[in-house]
């Protein structure tokens, strides 16, 4: 294969030609990743900037990708041409990220530009003297005859990226220069940086539909939001379904423990409006997110589940002692068919909530190699949540035949245990803790 583009940055900056190099390698064959990367070696120029200039990053949530370029232009460090370049790249990955992004066309306009982001960036702080040579598109790896051991090799350059990067880090090149003499070198860079018609024509482009995306992000953010508060509630609202039904009916009433949460609707018919107002709750979060914020129609299908099946636990009581009337419930059917109703109900709500914490919460981290760390243990909070759930349920089920016998509240347990569990994993999903450290939305 030709050398890459970027073998230039190799001996100065080995992190940012590895990342130029994986970009081109991408570009035929993951366009989405070759995005990704671009937009990771435009962000990891600015903090190399920060880190050789010594200058302080914004503090807390505000030190974004964003808010680090915002410095450097009232710093007047950047052209104009650079910073039109830094900022379609970082809007771009961002849409690589969060939509799946992967337009082949405007990938090779874009490594174009990355590339003269790179030249621009090692003559200020690299060598001074560099003379780049033209640019050329790479390549197309899949025709090559040895396709796959390329392909082995980028696996390996991806493995080694991280480290490449940490290494480089720890030796500034050039960051003893004095700032009058960094400021010469970058007057002279800007000078040498002309954007072709083409690049310019793109970026004119690029930058119009940004705008024109941008009232649909905010859109799409504020649905987000008001997505992350519902899941929060619900969530919240599982969590605290069986303490407070137990301290209405153990504590408040002075009655017995109760057999299930469910009996609590029953109990001498007085806490009877808590456990239908709390499930007729849930069952309503869920079907608002089935109407406006499912991602998908798994997860339409799961939450609908959810929904229909809370409705129906809400709606028919299970059986209980404390039953006093030939019919009950909101269909008016007798006990046994009530009970019945209620059981297909509950197995129904939390058969859908198990999969759905399973399958649908995981499933938006789509790609390995953009998942924060913060992203992984909140997939394996879901995952171990969901095991949980499925282990609860499976005691709920063996108790309804009567295994367990009746000295011990079995099902009180389980279920409460379902629902601590899977209010838990809802509120994780919905951005209340372990939330990534950089909020990609704002990069």
């Amino acid at each position: 294969m030709a050398d890459s583009n970027f073998i230039f940055l190799e001996e100065p900056f080995p992190a940012l030609e590895k990342m130029g190099s994986l970009a081109e390698i991408y570009l035929y064959t993951d366009a989405n990743a070759c995005i990704y990367k671009m937009g990771s070696l435009a962000e990891t120029i600015v903090n190399y900037i920060f880190e050789f200039d010594d200058l302080t990053t914004p503090a807390g949530n505000d030190n974004t990708h964003a808010n680090r370029i915002k410095i450097l232009q009232k710093k007047n460090m950047l052209s104009q041409d650079i910073s039109d370049i830094l900022y379609v790249l970082r809007i771009k990955r961002n849409e690589a990220v969060h939509e799946g992004y992967d337009s082949f066309e405007e990938c090779r306009s874009l490594i174009e530009m990355t590339y003269t982001l790179s030249v621009w960036f090692m003559q200020i702080y690299g060598d001074s003297e560099y003379e780049p040579v033209p640019f050329v598109m790479p390549e197309d790896i899949r025709n090559k005859a040895d396709y796959q051991q390329l392909m082995e090799e980028n696996e390996k350059l991806s493995a080694e990226l991280e480290k490449a990067q940490a290494a480089a880090m720890l030796k500034p090149v050039h960051a003893h220069v004095h700032a009058s003499q960094r400021r010469q070198h970058a007057d002279r860079a800007n000078r040498k940086t002309r954007l072709s018609e083409k690049e310019t024509r793109n970026i004119i482009d690029m930058l119009i539909e940004s705008d024109v995306n941008k009232t649909k992000h905010e859109r799409a953010r504020a649905q987000k939001t008001f997505r992350q508060f519902q899941l929060i509630t619900m969530g919240f609202v599982a969590i605290f379904i069986g303490p407070l039904v137990l301290f209405t009916t153990s504590v408040t009433y002075k009655l017995c423990f109760p057999n299930s949460i469910s009996e609590t609707a029953t109990i001498a018919n007085r806490a009877g409006p808590i456990l239908p107002f709390c499930l007729g709750a849930l069952a309503l979060f869920a079907l608002t997110y089935v109407i406006v914020y499912a991602y998908d129609k798994m997860d339409k299908i799961f939450t609908a589940g959810m929904a229909s099946g809370f409705t129906m636990v809400a709606m028919q009581m299970c059986k209980s002692k404390y039953i006093k009337f030939p019919r009950v419930g909101l269909l008016g059917v007798s006990p046994d068919v009530s009970h019945i109703l209620h059981m297909i109900g509950a197995l129904v709500g939390f058969g859908s909530m198990i999969f759905w914490i399973m399958l649908c919460f995981r499933k938006s981290d789509k790609r390995k190699d953009l998942q924060t760390k913060e992203k992984q243990l909140r997939n394996k909070i879901y995952f171990y949540s969901g095991i949980a759930m499925i282990l609860s349920l499976g005691v709920f089920i063996i108790d309804l035949a009567g295994v367990f016998g009746q000295n011990f509240p079995t099902i009180f347990v389980a279920e409460c245990a379902m629902l601590l569990i899977g209010g838990w994993a809802c509120v994780v999903k919905g951005g209340l803790c372990f939330k990534d450290k950089e909020d990609i939305n704002k990069v």
